[in-house]
């Protein structure tokens, strides 16, 4: 990343313009447009009355707060995760990220957010050394309640990485899941509890795991791509290669030209063609067993 970062308001914020302002401490106004941002220094446009433009330094401690209704680049990075571009959604909020750094302190101020935001993304995109560097700064934060709770997931997702007790960590996502009805932490439960059954090579209850959000919370469109990706590459694991092939075309038609249909043209490449093994059915013999164990089928699922 550049030492230098330029951000003008006019190319990073362009929805609800004239709404985001600077409010100093005089009162006065520096809407958004007039002001950027360049090594972490504030710098409102000014015109004289000659008609030229002048660059003038705003310090930090003259502002008073931040109006800033949303900030576009969440939408917008929630949004590239539906399509499978994840490397792309956590650029667009690391930048914001960056952006608003020098005015983290101000009132009003969505710095705090756009960085939870960030490490939401990362841990969903499987960005584990961006998440060990970003993680503590939001630990440290105050949080509401649902944002506790999701940050407990993240912190989960952390220790199911790193950890060898791995039925400890199943059980804790069970617990959590038990105790959420929000559709978005629920299926980020569910992803949870698949990437310990993969790690496990229990590849059945992984796939049956995935295919959890795409089923029950499809309107959680940010987490479905990873997680259709994911049921494609456990029934190749299961020696189901016509079905995974299947998986695979799917995703590369509906997220033609992102990184995730990319990973999924070069994971079909070697197995198509392949027919699946006869012996390989699917459904498990234990299928209605799973089910009556499961800790929660769906946290107020979609498709009620």
């Amino acid at each position: 990343m550049k030492a230098a970062i330029i951000f003008s308001f006019l190319c990073l914020f362009t929805a609800g313009l004239h709404a985001q302002a600077l409010v100093l401490k005089d009162g006065s106004r520096i809407p958004g447009g007039q002001f950027s941002i360049e090594g972490g220094k504030i710098q409102q446009k000014k015109t004289l009355s000659n008609g030229q433009s002048a660059v003038v330094m705003v310090p930090v401690e003259n502002i008073d707060r931040l109006e800033w209704p949303e900030v576009t680049q969440v939408l917008e990075a929630h949004t590239l995760m539906s399509e499978g571009k994840s490397k792309e959604a956590i650029e667009t909020l690391q930048k914001a990220k960056d952006f608003f750094k020098p005015l983290k302190s101000v009132k009003g101020s969505p710095y705090n957010e756009v960085a939870f935001a960030l490490v939401e993304t990362m841990d969903q995109a499987g960005d584990f050394d961006g998440l060990l560097r970003a993680l503590p700064e939001v630990e440290g934060m105050k949080w509401d309640k649902t944002k506790e709770f999701k940050l407990r997931i993240v912190k989960l997702n952390m220790d199911r990485r790193t950890s060898s007790d791995l039925e400890a960590i199943l059980g804790r996502a069970e617990s959590l899941l038990r105790d959420t009805d929000d559709s978005n932490v629920a299926a980020r439960l569910w992803i949870t509890i698949a990437e310990i059954h993969t790690r496990q090579e229990r590849w059945e209850q992984a796939f049956e795991a995935y295919l959890h959000v795409p089923v029950f919370y499809g309107s959680q469109g940010a987490l479905v791509p990873q997680a259709e990706l994911s049921a494609a590459r456990m029934l190749a694991k299961m020696e189901l290669f016509k079905d995974a092939v299947g998986y695979y075309q799917r995703i590369q038609e509906l997220y033609a030209g992102s990184e995730i249909a990319e990973t999924a043209k070069k994971e079909m490449l070697p197995i198509n063609g392949l027919p699946n093994k006869a012996d390989k059915v699917p459904g498990s013999k234990n299928k209605e067993k799973d089910k009556q164990e499961s800790p929660k089928t769906a946290a107020n699922p979609d498709s009620k």
